[in-house]
């Protein structure tokens, strides 16, 4: 069966998609993680999670909560890189797969990058985690400023690498649109807010991030996901071809 193209599914113009999509949204969330921590928030959710007298979270050694929202999780954006790899190289031996190629490269490029973009903020934001807090069983007092060029001044904490990780699969949503399929669509938007929010929800129970610092990482992914799909949803590049492979009829 032939897939759709894209411009029958009422493609978006460049501008309009650049404005809601690449900018409006990653603002809203930005506005929201800077207004969750600057509200004091953060510290009462926190707050609210330390136990003063264990003088630490109680969920932090959890084994569960450890093994499955600490260790594994990481491996899904990985994972799901590698699979979209092995979906463009098998698209130069399937022609079925051919129209899956650029949605699987964006899908791959957005997993992978996002990865990297975290684990080098980390290094120059100073929030650190509600658990090193001195107020909060830790040792370091609360930070002054948001960033720093020194490495040795960062909190190691924003944005959220496991939080990362689950917004990762919002690039499910922009995979859908690109190929035309309206339900795929909705379902990846359901599945990376699900896996974001409770991925965030695990470490933040444990003491490891505040929900300030989740919420970067739902901004820097979601910004991520809609660059690298601006060329195939607005952009001038075929997301999708006939099933004949792409060749005119």
């Amino acid at each position: 069966m032939p897939f759709l193209s894209l411009p029958a599914l009422r493609k978006p113009a460049a501008a309009p998609y650049l404005f809601s999509h690449v900018i409006a949204v990653t603002l809203a969330l930005a506005c929201l993680a800077w207004w969750t921590n600057a509200s004091g928030l953060d510290l009462r959710i926190a707050q609210a999670l330390f136990n003063p007298a264990l003088d630490d979270f109680p969920l932090r050694a959890n084994r569960w909560l450890d093994l499955i929202g600490h260790r594994m999780v990481l491996a899904l954006p990985v994972s799901v890189a590698l699979a979209s790899v092995g979906v463009v190289a098998a698209s130069y031996r399937i022609p079925a797969w051919r129209p899956w190629r650029g949605p699987a490269l964006a899908v791959a490029a957005t997993c992978l990058a996002g990865q990297l973009l975290v684990n080098q903020l980390k290094h120059h934001t100073t929030l650190p985690r509600p658990y090193d807090l001195d107020t909060l069983g830790g040792y370091t007092p609360y930070p002054q400023h948001w960033w720093t060029w020194a490495r040795a001044k960062a909190g190691g904490a924003l944005p959220s690498g496991h939080a990362g990780a689950g917004y990762s699969m919002l690039t499910l949503y922009f995979a859908g649109w690109a190929l035309g399929r309206p339900a795929w669509r909705w379902w990846g938007l359901a599945i990376g807010v699900a896996a974001g929010a409770s991925f965030s929800a695990v470490r933040i129970l444990q003491g490891a991030h505040f929900l300030s610092q989740t919420l970067w990482s739902a901004a820097l992914l979601w910004f991520l996901a809609a660059a690298f799909f601006y060329p195939l949803i607005a952009g001038g590049i075929p997301a999708c071809r006939g099933g004949n492979g792409g060749k005119r009829a």
